[in-house]
């Protein structure tokens, strides 16, 4: 009775600095809502090109709220790119020798997402190929000269340029796959400043992104996890798609 108290008192009192994201969404043309049980909202670009969400976490790696947001790439099939904070990488690789190690066996369970996994399937990429990212962020790949090619030039730049200003050592990840970019970080609070400046950052890694995609095509190329491991049930991702 309480806990439907304080859901229903919740949505009538709106999330914290609401007001004030919708009026810089609606200030851009974008279309703001808030989420469907109202603990978080979604802010969609005004032509599609993308689709931002704030709410609790989809990943058990990153703690309470996190920010998510996600973009269609035009062509690129079979790239399978992901690139994320060092410490983050260490975190995760931890975690999925823990797991592998304790099950004894060559399957990771269904809450494994594709990120974890790819950690054991894909390569890494050298540390001279991130050139000022060395020590700030890590990647994996297939192939690995189209992840070499994406943290290249303006993506490695802003990433670099990122990691000097902010004041955030949490978890930031960027990933490929199904034609489709994802950017995952935490975010306790939806404040419009840092919201605006990872949407940005996010636009960089999205051009650059579609720029590689142009370039690469893997025909044929399918996730050599789904021969060995289920499909990740930990937060399936949802599809970009208008608002309603």
């Amino acid at each position: 009775m309480l806990d439907a108290f304080k859901h229903w008192f919740s949505r009538r009192a709106g999330l914290p600095g609401e007001r004030a994201l919708a009026d810089w969404a609606h200030a851009l043309g974008h279309h703001f809502k808030r989420s469907r049980d109202a603990d978080g909202f979604i802010v969609e670009a005004h032509d599609g090109s993308w689709r931002l969400e704030w709410g609790p976490s989809q990943r058990r790696y990153i703690q309470g709220q996190e920010l998510r947001l996600r973009a269609p790439l035009t062509g690129g099939a079979g790239l399978q790119m992901l690139l994320l904070t060092r410490g983050l990488l260490d975190l995760l690789e931890k975690q999925v020798f823990e797991q592998y190690t304790q099950e004894l066996q060559t399957r990771i369970d269904l809450a494994t997402p594709d990120e974890m996994r790819w950690l054991v399937l894909h390569p890494k990429l050298p540390a001279a190929e991130l050139h000022a990212l060395r020590g700030h962020y890590g990647g994996v790949g297939q192939p690995l000269e189209a992840l070499a090619s994406w943290v290249s030039g303006p993506l490695g730049t802003a990433l670099a340029e990122w990691a000097a200003r902010s004041s955030s050592s949490g978890p930031l990840l960027f990933i490929v796959q199904r034609e489709r970019l994802t950017l995952r970080t935490a975010l306790p609070r939806p404040d419009t400043q840092p919201i605006a400046e990872l949407l940005r950052l996010f636009e960089v890694a999205r051009r650059e992104a579609q720029r590689v995609a142009a370039q690469w095509h893997v025909p044929g190329m399918e996730d050599p996890a789904a021969s060995l491991w289920p499909h990740s049930a930990d937060g399936p991702d949802t599809p970009v798609g208008p608002v309603r």
